[in-house]
């Protein structure tokens, strides 16, 4: 049988930061914001593109480490799980982070429910707004997530990841087979 919890049971939902002004990037900054665009669709965190910022508020509770779970608030609600913990992170207003408090859950295996269909379909269930969905920090914090044991979510993971291996060598081939099609159309053009 498998467990259900509610997301606030098994984490600490944070929202991001609220900015006052528009984000400028710092060029050799020692802190980095984290926004809904450096979610990637495969469950991680884009940790390499990450705009460097002036930030001073050492005392917001959104600042990101290793092993915390980020979704977007706002539009497509895509999660992700942070590896990197060598950079100061803050996590912008259109970013929720979640603080995983249950030693039972792994953050990937968080981060690939939260993107699965099914977490999917309950993420828009509690959606808000007409043009640009949102969800609100109660809504998230209410959300019933599947909790298989430790063994089960390590499958997941690697099941995920091969999955993700395997699209990303049959992209390369496909890529593969248009590059010599493009050279044997051009070679029978140039005749």
């Amino acid at each position: 049988m498998k467990d259900k919890k509610d997301l606030e049971d098994i984490a600490e939902v944070i929202a991001g930061y609220s900015f006052r002004t528009a984000l400028r990037s710092k060029e050799n900054a020692s802190c980095f914001a984290l926004q809904a665009k450096n979610i990637l669709e495969n469950s991680t965190v884009d940790e390499e593109n990450l705009d460097g910022i002036d930030f001073e508020n050492y005392r917001s509770k959104a600042i990101v480490k290793k092993g915390d779970v980020v979704i977007s608030s706002r539009g497509s609600f895509r999660a992700g799980s942070v590896s990197l913990e060598l950079k100061n992170i803050v996590a912008t207003s259109s970013v929720y982070i979640l603080k995983i408090k249950n030693e039972n859950v792994l953050p990937e295996y968080l981060a690939i429910y939260l993107n699965s269909i099914e977490g999917q379909k309950k993420l828009n269930e509690r959606a808000t707004g007409a043009v640009i969905k949102s969800i609100r920090r109660n809504d998230l914090e209410n959300m019933s997530i599947v909790l298989p044991s430790i063994e089960t979510q390590n499958k997941i993971i690697e099941i995920y990841n091969t999955d993700k291996e395997l699209q990303k060598s049959l992209n390369k081939k496909i890529n593969l087979v248009k590059d010599i099609n493009e050279i044997a159309i051009n070679k029978l053009l140039n005749k």
